[in-house]
C-alpha cells in the first residue's frame, strides 16, 4: 500500500515519503494529529517485522527511575493482569527479538516477529503495558523491580534488595562504570546526562513510590512517544488497531517539556580525580586509568558525527592508528582504546589508557595533544583512513548484525536524529554522507575536525581513576554500618511493617497467575509451527584426507571463508599457547608488511580476519572430540584475492621474534582481563564447572579462566618466561597450517564458487605438509567445586554435572525444560525472590547441564533452590496452554533467522559435531509433541545430575568467604 504525503490514514498524516535506496526501503514519517504521536514506517519485504514505541525520558537523578520503570511497566497491565506479561510472551511467543532498554535519555521497547498473529500480540501487550501499567494499583512491583527493606524477623539483619537494585550493583563492580559515571558529572552539569539513569546502588533506595508514578505521568504520553514500524506488513490495518486501540484515548496538550538541554561549554578542561574499589591485600600496579572525554558537536549533525566515528577508528581503534602508537609507545597504558558515544545529544569522543599509573597522567594527556598538533600539521595518514571508509561500508551494506533484526539495529539507530527533532529518514541515507567522507580525503577536511573539535575546545575532562586498596572492604562495613544505623532508628512498628511487606511480597511472588489472568495473554498453537527441521543444504566434496564444505547463498558479493586445521593431537600443556597464538597472530611484523601495514590492509580489503581454536565435542558423547585451529575472513570477492594474501603472511612469513612487541600484546591482553573479568563471570563458572564434566569442555575451559591464569603468570615472570614462549609459539604456528589436513568451509554467491574455491585451494597448496599424531592425553579433572573471589557485589552461581554418566540421553524434552526453568521456577526462586538479574538453564547434546544465576546477591539460597528443582518438576503439571507456549517458545529461540556468517558456522559446527539432520528432526519431534509425563521424567535425569555436587562461583569475596564449607579451593580472580 502506497501512502500519499498530507494524506491522513486512520488518524495519521503522513508528513513525508521517500524511497531510500540504502535499505531498499520506503519511509514515511507520519504524525497522530489527536494525541501527537510521532511515527516512522520502512516498508519493504522483510517478514522479519520490527515494533518500537520510544519515550523521551530524561532523567532528574540518580534513583534510576527511568530503568526501574523499563522493568515495571512489563509486570502486568490494563488487558493483561498478569505479575509479568514479558516473561509470558518469551514463553511462548515466535518472537525474534523482545526486550526493553533504557539509554541516558530515552526508554525503547522494541519486539521483533516473522509471524504475522504473533507481531500484533507482542505489540499489543507492549503497548498496554507501557500506556496502562498496573504499578499504580500494585505498590509491590516498585519494591520488586527497584528496592526494598528486605526484613524477615525483629531480630534478622536489615537490607536492600531488587532487581534493578542488584543489577546495578552488579554493574558498579567494573572500574568502567564509576569511569562513565565520573566523566558524565563532569562534563554535563547542568543537564539530565550528569546522572545515572540506570540508577547509582547508593541512591536507588531514594525513589519513592510517588516520584516513581509521576515520571510516568509526565513522560509516558503519545505525545511524547516514537513509535517506529519496519517490515512487510498490513499497514492500513496497523494504523487502525494503533489509531482504535490506543492513541484516540489521548489528547495532545502542549505540555509535555522532555526537551534534553543543552549543555553549555566549560570554560577549560575539567579535571577529576576518583577513586573505585579492591581488596585491601590487592596489587595495584597498573590499575590505574585515564580518559580525556571530550563534547563534540550536536548529534543531529550527522555528516560531522560519522566523521568523528570515522576518527575514532583512525585515531585508535587498530595497530596502524596513530594516536594509539603514540600512547602505546609513550608507555602510558597497556591497553589504549577509544569510544565515540552518539546516542545522546551532545556526542562525547573519549580517550583511554588502561592498566597505568598515577603519575602518568601529564604523559597521557602531553601525548594526545601533541600527536593531534603533528596531525593537524603534517597531515593524518590517508590510506587508513580510506581503509576505515571501506570497512564502515562494508559493514553498512552487508547489514550483519549478529543476530539482531536488521529492523530492530535501524530503528535504535534512527533514534540518534530522531531524539533531538532531527528527521529520522536522513540517517538511514548513509551514501551522501560516505561520498562526503570520501572527498575529504582530498581535502584537510579531517584535519579541521580533529582542530576543532578536539584541539580548540574546552568542553573536556580528564578523569583519571585510581585503586583504593581496601575500598571493597571499607565499602561493605559502611553499608552494613548504614543499615544497622537504618534499623536502629526504627520503632517496632516500623519493623513490623516492613517484615510484614516482605512476607506479602514473597507471597505475591510465590502466587502463580489465575488461570483467568493467564488466558489473556494471547498464545499461538503448536499447528502455527514449522514441523520440519530447517535444512542448511551445503555441498560436501572430499580432498585426500581434506574436505569441503560450500553453502550456496545470494551474499550480495561477498565471500565467506573459513579454514579449519585440525590440531587434535596438540599435547595439552600447550592448550593456553595455542589460545596466546590466536590473539597475536598478525600483530607482529611479516617478511614483506609490517604490523601496521597488515592492519590497514586487512581494514582495506576486508569485513575483518579472526583465528580461533576450539574443541568439538561429538553429539551424545562426554569425550568423543577433535580440536580445531580455524581462521575466518569475510571480504569482497574482488578482494578475496588481497584477504588470502594477507593469511599467507600471518601464516607462513610471521617473524615472531620482537620481545618488547610480545611483551606489549601480552600486558594487553591480561589488563583486558583485568578491567572485564567481572562482567565475563557467568561464561567463566559456567565454562569452569563444564569442564568437571567432559573431556572437551576441559580444552574451551582453557580459553577461560586458565587462560587468564597463564597470563598473570607470564606477564609476572615475563623476562623469564617469554623468550621459551616465543620459541614455541612459532613453532605452533608451522603446526597450525598443514595442509593434508584441513576443512574448508565457504559461502558464496553460486556463479563466484568456482573462483573462491580455487583462489582457497591456491592459499592452501602454499602450506606445508605434516603427519598427524596421536589423539593428545585427555586432559584430566582438576579440582572441582572452586569460588573465584574478586571485587564484585553480586555473584554468578553455577551448579550443573554429566547425566549422561548416569545412563540418560539427551532429548527434546530437555529443551523445554530450559525454557520452563529459565522464566519459571528458576525465575521466580532466584530473580523475583532472590534479586538476581537473570537465570539460565543448559543442557548440552553432549550430555552435561547446567543452572547458573547472574548479578546475584544471593549464594547458599540459590544452590538450595537447585536442589529443590527435581521435587518441583516431579510434582508440577503444566495445563496444555502453558505446555503450547513453552513449546513455541523453545522453538522461536531454535528458529531465530540467521545472516549468512552465521548461517555458514551452524552449518561447520552441525559436521564437526556429527550432528544430521536426522537427530535435530528427531529433537524437534520430541519439542513439539511433549507432554507432561516426558517433562516429569526428567525431574530423575535433574536429581542424578545435581549427585555430582558441582559447583563454581565467581563473585564477592565476603560471601564466598562466609560459605568456604561450600568450596573444595577459593582463588582470588
Amino acid at each position: 500500500m502506497t501512502l500519499a504525503i498530507n494524506a491522513v490514514y486512520h488518524g495519521f498524516k503522513v508528513l513525508q515519503a521517500q524511497f531510500v535506496d540504502e535499505i531498499s526501503s520506503q519511509a514515511y514519517i507520519m504524525e497522530h494529529i489527536k494525541s501527537g504521536a510521532r511515527l516512522l514506517y520502512l516498508a519493504n519485504d522483510d517478514d522479519n517485522k520490527v515494533f518500537s514505541i520510544s519515550f523521551r525520558t530524561p532523567p532528574a537523578d540518580d534513583t534510576g527511575v527511568a530503568h526501574i520503570l523499563e522493568h515495571s511497566s512489563l509486570c502486568g497491565s490494563r488487558k493483561y493482569p498478569l505479575k509479568e506479561p514479558f516473561v509470558d510472551l518469551v514463553k511462548g511467543s515466535l518472537n525474534t527479538f523482545l526486550n526493553a532498554m533504557t539509554f541516558s535519555d530515552k526508554t525503547m521497547y522494541p519486539v521483533a516477529s516473522r509471524n504475522d498473529k504473533d507481531f500484533h500480540n507482542l505489540m499489543d501487550v507492549y503497548l498496554d503495558a507501557v500506556f496502562y501499567p498496573s504499578f499504580y494499583q500494585n505498590k509491590y512491583t516498585l519494591r520488586q523491580e527497584g528496592w526494598h527493606y528486605n526484613l524477615d524477623s525483629l531480630d534478622g539483619e536489615l537490607s536492600y534488595n531488587g532487581v534493578v537494585y542488584n543489577e546495578m550493583k552488579g554493574v558498579y563492580s567494573s572500574p568502567d562504570a564509576y569511569l562513565e559515571n565520573e566523566a558524565m558529572k563532569a562534563l554535563f552539569p547542568d543537564n539530565c546526562y550528569r546522572f545515572e539513569s540506570g540508577g547509582y546502588p547508593d541512591a536507588i533506595p531514594q525513589l519513592t513510590q510517588e516520584k516513581f508514578e509521576q515520571f510516568h505521568k509526565t513522560y509516558y504520553s503519545p505525545e511524547n512517544s516514537y513509535i517506529y514500524l519496519y517490515g512487510d506488513m498490513d499497514i492500513d490495518a496497523t494504523l487502525e488497531y494503533l489509531d482504535s486501540e490506543y492513541l484516540n484515548s489521548f489528547e495532545k496538550t502542549g505540555t509535555v517539556d522532555s526537551a534534553i538541554a543543552e549543555q553549555q561549554p566549560l570554560p577549560r578542561t575539567a579535571d577529576i580525580e576518583a577513586f573505585y574499589p579492591v581488596g585491601a591485600e590487592e596489587d595495584c600496579t597498573a590499575k590505574t586509568y585515564h580518559e580525556l572525554s571530550i563534547v563534540t558537536g550536536k548529534a543531529t549533525d550527522l555528516q560531522t558525527s560519522m566523521a568523528l566515528s570515522l576518527l575514532k577508528s583512525t585515531l585508535l581503534d587498530s595497530e596502524s592508528s596513530a594516536l594509539r602508537r603514540a600512547l602505546m609507545d609513550a608507555g602510558v597504558g597497556q591497553i589504549i582504546n577509544g569510544s565515540y558515544t552518539s546516542s545522546m545529544y551532545q556526542p562525547v569522543f573519549s580517550i583511554r589508557a588502561s592498566g597505568s599509573e598515577k603519575d602518568l597522567r601529564d604523559k597521557f594527556i602531553s601525548v594526545i595533544y601533541k600527536t593531534l598538533q603533528d596531525i593537524t600539521i603534517n597531515g593524518i595518514d590517508k590510506k587508513l583512513l580510506e581503509a576505515n571508509i571501506n570497512s564502515m561500508e562494508f559493514k553498512l551494506r552487508e547489514a550483519d548484525f549478529g543476530g539482531y533484526p536488521k529492523g530492530l539495529i535501524l530503528g535504535i539507530g534512527v533514534m540518534d536524529n530522531w531524539l533531538y527533532d532531527g528527521n529520522p529518514i536522513e540517517g538511514l541515507c548513509y551514501n551522501k554522507y560516505l561520498a562526503a567522507l570520501r572527498e575529504g580525503l582530498k581535502t584537510n577536511y579531517y584535519e579541521s575536525i580533529i582542530e576543532n573539535y578536539l584541539l580548540d575546545n574546552t568542553h573536556k575532562v580528564l578523569v583519571t581513576l585510581l585503586p583504593q586498596p581496601g575500598k571493597e572492604e571499607a565499602d561493605q562495613e559502611a553499608a552494613a554500618a548504614k543499615m544497622s544505623a537504618i534499623k536502629a532508628r526504627m520503632s517496632q512498628e516500623e519493623l513490623q511493617q516492613h517484615i510484614d511487606e516482605c512476607a506479602e511480597l514473597h507471597r505475591l511472588q510465590a502466587t502463580p497467575d489465575s488461570e483467568e489472568a493467564r488466558a489473556t495473554i494471547p498464545v499461538l498453537k503448536r499447528s502455527d509451527i514449522r514441523q520440519e527441521v530447517e535444512k542448511i543444504e551445503t555441498q560436501e566434496e572430499e580432498l585426500g584426507a581434506s574436505h569441503l564444505l560450500y553453502l550456496p547463498r545470494n551474499t550480495n558479493k561477498i565471500a565467506y571463508t573459513s579454514f579449519y586445521f585440525d590440531i587434535t593431537d596438540i599435547e595439552a600443556e600447550k592448550l593456553p599457547l595455542c589460545y596466546l597464538l590466536t590473539d597475536i597472530m598478525g600483530k607482529f611484523n611479516t617478511e614483506r608488511y609490517s604490523y601496521q601495514e597488515l592492519a590497514t590492509n586487512a581494514i582495506m580489503y576486508t569485513g575483518g580476519i579472526a583465528f580461533a581454536v576450539r574443541a568439538f565435542t561429538e553429539a551424545e558423547s562426554t569425550d568423543n572430540y577433535k580440536i580445531y585451529f580455524s581462521t575466518k575472513g569475510k571480504c569482497l570477492t574482488d578482494n578475496l584475492p588481497k584477504m588470502l594474501d594477507i593469511l599467507q603472511a600471518i601464516a607462513l612469513e610471521s617473524k615472531m621474534d620482537d620481545l618488547e612487541r610480545f611483551r606489549e600484546l601480552v600486558s594487553e591482553l591480561k589488563t583486558d582481563w583485568d578491567d572485564n573479568f567481572f562482567n565475563r563471570g557467568q561464561t567463566v563458572a559456567i565454562t569452569r564447572l563444564f569442564s568437571y564434566c567432559s573431556a572437551g569442555a576441559r580444552v574451551n575451559e582453557q580459553d577461560e579462566f586458565s587462560y587468564y591464569q597463564f597470563l598473570k603468570k607470564l606477564t609476572d615472570n615475563f623476562d623469564e618466561l617469554a623468550p621459551q614462549v616465543l620459541e614455541q609459539l612459532r613453532l605452533l604456528i608451522k603446526c597450525f597450517f598443514q595442509k593434508n589436513r584441513f576443512l574448508l568451509s565457504y559461502s558464496c554467491d553460486v556463479k563466484e564458487q568456482a573462483a573462491v574455491r580455487q583462489q582457497c585451494l591456491d592459499f592452501i597448496s602454499k602450506l606445508s605438509d605434516a603427519e598427524a599424531g596421536e589423539k593428545a592425553e585427555i586432559l584430566p579433572v582438576g579440582t572441582v567445586n572452586e569460588a573465584i573471589a574478586t571485587a564484585g557485589k553480586v555473584q554468578y552461581v553455577a551448579a550443573g554435572g554429566n547425566f549422561a554418566k548416569h545412563g540418560h540421553k539427551y532429548v527434546g524434552a530437555m529443551a523445554v525444560l530450559e525454557t520452563i526453568l529459565s522464566y519459571e521456577y528458576l525465575w521466580t526462586k532466584i530473580r523475583i525472590q532472590g534479586g538476581a538479574y537473570g537465570v539460565t538453564a543448559r543442557f548440552e547434546l553432549n550430555g552435561v547441564g547446567v543452572f547458573a544465576s547472574y548479578r546475584d546477591p544471593q549464594l547458599p539460597k540459590t544452590l538450595e533452590a537447585y536442589q529443590g528443582l527435581a521435587e518441583w518438576l516431579r510434582n508440577e503439571e503444566f495445563p496444555e496452554r502453558e505446555l503450547n507456549k513453552y513449546v513455541i517458545g523453545t522453538i522461536s529461540t531454535m528458529d531465530k533467522p540467521l545472516t549468512n556468517s552465521m548461517r555458514l558456522d551452524k552449518a561447520t559446527a552441525q559436521y564437526l559435531k556429527h550432528v544430521p539432520v536426522e537427530l535435530r528432526q528427531r529433537i524437534r519431534n520430541e519439542i513439539l509433541q511433549v507432554s507432561n509425563a516426558d517433562l516429569q521424567a526428567l525431574a530423575k535425569v535433574v536429581e542424578d545430575m545435581l549427585s555430582d555436587g558441582l559447583i563454581c562461583v565467581v563473585g564477592g569475596k565476603q560471601p564466598i568467604e562466609a560459605n568456604k564449607s561450600l568450596f573444595n579451593n577459593i582463588i582470588n580472580a
